[in-house]
């Protein structure tokens, strides 16, 4: 199957699951939620704590999107993210963060929310690092 390329302006609503390859928002990936055992989705800067000189407890910089604050409209299983909560770190014992209102895309959304893409953010919470999206989540 082929990937799915949404452009324009374009507002997307009710119950919908798209069935392509991949899903694109003009030239980006959308990101979607992901589970524990899927490959991480973004770095950011390591929790400092304790407080320097001493060494971060947990330096693991991997970020996951594990909720979307949309759960309607999905790329096959996974919920497209627009908006929501990621996590740093380890899995069992990992910082909170919050996905930021997308930079990259303005014309397609859900619910009149811009579908966060490849290249957004997410701020976590404890060190206020920005986290970078690299990778989408899509398999």
């Amino acid at each position: 199957m082929a990937n799915i390329t949404l452009k324009g302006t374009l507002n997307l609503m009710g119950n919908l699951t798209f069935k392509g390859d991949k899903l694109l928002v003009g030239t980006a990936e959308a990101l979607v939620q992901v589970t524990g055992g899927d490959p991480s989705q973004g770095v950011a800067p390591p929790v400092i704590l304790p407080p320097p000189p001493a060494s971060p407890i947990a330096p693991q910089p991997d970020v996951w999107i594990i909720n979307s604050f949309n759960l309607t409209v999905k790329q096959k299983t996974k919920a497209i993210v627009a908006l929501g909560m990621a996590m740093q770190g380890v899995a069992g014992a990992p910082w909170p963060g919050m996905v930021l209102p997308s930079s990259v895309n303005s014309g397609v959304t859900i619910n009149h929310i811009p579908i966060n893409v490849v290249g957004d953010q997410a701020v976590i919470f404890p060190s206020g690092g920005s986290a970078s999206f690299t990778s989408s989540g899509q398999s």
